[in-house]
């Protein structure tokens, strides 16, 4: 008896037209993923602007070399610039961003919250 691997070493044929297929599309294209859950989330100090002193909450829900994807209760503009720094053992790392996406969280516990979900493109340091 010949056992079943996945994903299978054979191509697949999937005809992306078939009504079936179609409707499942359909009722998946509304989905927004905003990774949160993918990694331990963080609490920072968000500064807007270069120059800001002054820094409000938030928490780094999922972050790679070139974006952070943050959790406020504020809205932030796209095209913003902000200064993220995260706290850890003694030392201040800091994130330099721009805001590239910015929503409304989307999820029960969101709206009850008033969480504001953003995505930064990573800067490089010294801006």
């Amino acid at each position: 008896m010949k056992e079943n691997t996945f994903p299978s070493p054979q191509a697949v044929n999937v005809d992306w037209d078939a009504p079936h297929l179609q409707t499942l599309l359909e009722k998946t294209e509304a989905w927004q993923l905003d990774n949160r859950g993918a990694c331990n989330p963080e609490k920072v100090r968000i500064f807007i602007g270069w120059g800001a002193i002054t820094g409000r909450s938030g928490i780094v829900v999922w972050e790679d070399a070139t974006a952070v994807v943050l959790q406020t209760t504020s809205p932030l503009l796209i095209g913003e610039h902000v200064r993220v720094e995260k706290r850890s053992t003694g030392e201040v790392r800091s994130i330099c961003g721009e805001v590239v996406r910015s929503r409304p969280g989307q999820r029960t516990n969101d709206r009850i919250h008033s969480i504001h979900i953003h995505w930064l493109r990573k800067l490089a340091s010294g801006h």
